[in-house]
Order: C-alpha cells, then sequence, then structure tokens
C-alpha cells in the first residue's frame, strides 16, 4: 500500500496508473512518466517514457518491459482530469479514488484490495460536459519518446566499459574478482538494460572495437546480451540478475592464458586449441577464489561451451545435463561475435542476424532459446525506423518468422516488401 498526496505538495502533478488499466486505442495527449526512485517526490526525478501516444497492446508491453518489475505509469493530473476523466476514461480506479483526484484529496493506492476495473467498463462517475473539439487538430508528434536517447544509451555503456575495463585489470593482477564491485557493476547494466529501448541497446553494441580490448568489449556485449534475453523472456529480476553476472564473468579465465595463443591470427594448432578449451574451468577456478558461490551462476560460467549435440567443453555434456544459463550464454556468446563491426568489415543487421538463427545453422544451441530470443525480437522490431539500403528511412510494419531477413516496410506512406534490391540496413538512431 502506497499513499499519494495531493495536498502535502509531493507528487501532486501526477496521478500512478496501473499499465493494465490504459484503455487501448485512447490517445495519451500528454507525457507519461515512471518514478526514478521510491522517494522521487519532485518532476526530476521522474524519467520520460512516452509522449503523444495511442494506447496499444505493443506499446503497453514495452512500458511494462521498461518498468519491470513495477507496473505503474504516471500521467499528469490536469490531463487525467481534464482530458480522460471528461471522456468517460476512469483507468480502474474506484469511484471514491476518482472523486478524490477530481477534488485534489488524498487517496490510497491499494491493488490488492481493489476490486479489477475493466478499462471497457468505467466505473459510473458523473463528468462535466466535455468541450467541443477544435476544428483543427495540432499535428501528432511524429516519433516515440523513449525514457533515453541513442547518445545517453551510448554514453553509459562507454561508462560501464571503463568500469568493467578495471575489473579485468584487477583479475589479471590479484587472479580474483571483486564481488562488491563486480555486483555493482551487474546491477548498473541490469539497471541500463530495464530503463532503454531493447533495440537501441542492441544498436550501441555494433560498433568498431578495437582488436586488443576484445576480452573487454565481448565480456561487456555478452552481459548485456544476457540480460537483454532475459529481460525479453520476461525472467525475474533475480535471474536476469545472474545471467548478467554470467556474460560479465564467463571468459575471465582466459586472462590465465598464453596472449599469444589468444590473440593468434592464423589458425590455432591441436595443442594450442587444447588451451583455449581449458579457460570455462579456468573461470570456474576464478569465481571460486573470489568467493562466489551462486551454483547458478558458477554452472552458467562453466558450461557456456558446452553444446547440446554432446560435442562441447570441458565436459562434453549431454543435453539434459546443460543448465539454462549456460545456454543463453552459448547465444550471446556467438550473437556477440557476428555483431560485432570490425575495421575489415561492417556489422550486421539485426535482421541478418536473426535470419542465420532462423536457418538453424547452430545445431549445437538448444532451438528452444534462439526460438524465445528470435520471437521476442521480432516483436522488439516492429515499429522501429530503420534505413534502407537506398538510404530512405522506413518503418517496420512485420517481421515474418519465415522471411526474418526481408521484414515488411512502411515507406512514404506505402508498405513494401523488402528483398535482396531492396533492404533494411541497420536501426535509425538519433
Amino acid at each position: 500500500m502506497a499513499v499519494f498526496d495531493f495536498n502535502s505538495g509531493k507528487l501532486r502533478d501526477f496521478v500512478p496508473v496501473e499499465l493494465r488499466s490504459l484503455p487501448l486505442d485512447v490517445r495519451l495527449e500528454c507525457g507519461v512518466f515512471n518514478k526514478k526512485s521510491a522517494s522521487a517526490d519532485e518532476k526530476d526525478d521522474y524519467s520520460l517514457l512516452c509522449e503523444d501516444q495511442t494506447i496499444t497492446q505493443t506499446l503497453l508491453d514495452r512500458l511494462g518491459r521498461t518498468l519491470f518489475p513495477e507496473t505503474k505509469v504516471h500521467i499528469d493530473r490536469q490531463y487525467v482530469i481534464g482530458s480522460l476523466f471528461a471522456h468517460g476514461h476512469f483507468l480502474g480506479f474506484s469511484q471514491q479514488e476518482v472523486l478524490s483526484i477530481r477534488n485534489g484529496e488524498s487517496f490510497w493506492i491499494d491493488t490488492s484490495s481493489r476490486a479489477e476495473i475493466s478499462p471497457a467498463a468505467p466505473v459510473a462517475v458523473a463528468a462535466p460536459k466535455p468541450e467541443p473539439e477544435p476544428a483543427e487538430k495540432p499535428e501528432p508528434k511524429a516519433a516515440l519518446k523513449t525514457a533515453k536517447t541513442y547518445s545517453e544509451i551510448v554514453k553509459e555503456y562507454e561508462d560501464t566499459k571503463v568500469i568493467v575495463d578495471q575489473l579485468i585489470k584487477d583479475v589479471a593482477k590479484e587472479g580474483k574478482v571483486d564481488k562488491e564491485q563486480g555486483t555493482a557493476i551487474a546491477e548498473d547494466i541490469q539497471q541500463q538494460i530495464n530503463s532503454a529501448d531493447t533495440t537501441l541497446i542492441f544498436q550501441t553494441m555494433n560498433r568498431v572495437r578495437n582488436e586488443d580490448e576484445y576480452l573487454l568489449t565481448h565480456s561487456l556485449n555478452v552481459a548485456f546480451l544476457n540480460g537483454l534475453i532475459g529481460k525479453l523472456m520476461k525472467l525475474s529480476p533475480t535471474k536476469q540478475f545472474e545471467l548478467v553476472e554470467v556474460g560479465m564473468l564467463h571468459d575471465v579465465g582466459k586472462l590465465k592464458i598464453d596472449p599469444a595463443i589468444l590473440n593468434k591470427p592464423g589458425k590455432l594448432t591441436k595443442e594450442e586449441f587444447d588451451e583455449i578449451k581449458k579457460h570455462p574451468a579456468l573461470s570456474l577456478e576464478v569465481l571460486l577464489k573470489s568467493g562466489i558461490r551462486n551454483q547458478s551462476v558458477l554452472e552458467g560460467v562453466v558450461q557456456h561451451h558446452e553444446k547440446v549435440n554432446g560435442t562441447g567443453y570441458p565436459k562434453n555434456l549431454d543435453a539434459h545435463e546443460i543448465c539454462e544459463f549456460a545456454r543463453i550464454t552459448a547465444i550471446s556468446d556467438i550473437y556477440d561475435a557476428m555483431v560485432a563491426k570490425r575495421v575489415y568489415k561492417e556489422a550486421c543487421s539485426p535482421f541478418v542476424i536473426l535470419n542465420e538463427f532462423g536457418k538453424g545453422g547452430y545445431s549445437e544451441l538448444d532451438i528452444k532459446y534462439v526460438n524465445i530470443f528470435i520471437e521476442c525480437m521480432i516483436e522488439e522490431l516492429k515499429g522501429k525506423e530503420v534505413i534502407m539500403s537506398d538510404g530512405r528511412e522506413a518503418t517496420v510494419l512485420l517481421v515474418r518468422p519465415r522471411q526474418l531477413l526481408y521484414p515488411i516496410v512502411e515507406i512514404e506512406g506505402k508498405a513494401i516488401t523488402t528483398d535482396e534490391e531492396l533492404y533494411c540496413v541497420n536501426i535509425k538512431v538519433s
């Protein structure tokens, strides 16, 4: 139970609303915010999630993932009264709450005891007669305003990269992980994942990386990818956090392997590859020396190169013996290697990578989690603005499971099926 007091001067400009109570097909010509912390009591302590948007199920799903694990958004009180209530949209509030909001009084938010109220059947509360519609409506804003811009996401990523770099250097020097520092980094990554647009985070990783910092960037990216998959799968916050930890620490054992072997430009000999194959067990040694005892994290790290066809290492485990976190991390590991933008090659677009996964070219991966990843990304890509091969901008209308490489897009008001001559190059960023 939480108190929302309009008379105290705190939060008086906002009304907290459960996502499930937002009425579909109603346009919110105002800002939708979320609280940054439980103690937020000023407007600056809120993040803008979207503005001037029609409520659709896709938008509700996206907001739900952004708010994860919370379910409330905050809407300007005057707009709620003057527009929504005036048109009979009561957002699932009880009659008493509606009257309290209108009168500027305190009211209690108690979802555990309040009866479920369908937005389609609002409570019968007398509403003032709405003002007549203006002759000309203002033009709607063109794009969804996410909680963070692309440049903000990139900056946070780069800041985290500096901290992870220091963590890896400390591991190389001390032979163990600073548990408190590792936990803080994983929590920071989890927060970034849950407060930004998923496809823009993917886009952030599609950037040139220096060869001499491959382990650093790869560890950071697999941490982000693991967390993103956990988010897309709607795993619990605890599981999502543990997945991030697995991704961040899965390759620390490589710090104990001869750099000449790790960085060899040519083909490895059998002896050299045998050395490389020791790194999951070496990573486990580092974690145990660091006092990390979480079984899910330890298994995820040591098994991330096991394959469901039994040909993996270090134990050649059968499929039923491989833990969930290792199966997910294997997907992230391969994805990052594919998506990497190098000096000698461009990054793959999300559609190219999804197509590769969809063709079943990775028989060593768990098809269950591959399909979950594909299905979630298909949903994420709908409505995204993309850059086409001819330089034009388009909006993704539909990604077809059997044609992942060539989505249907809208260009200048026309629906167009992309193909090998006109295809999506990448997601548009601002």
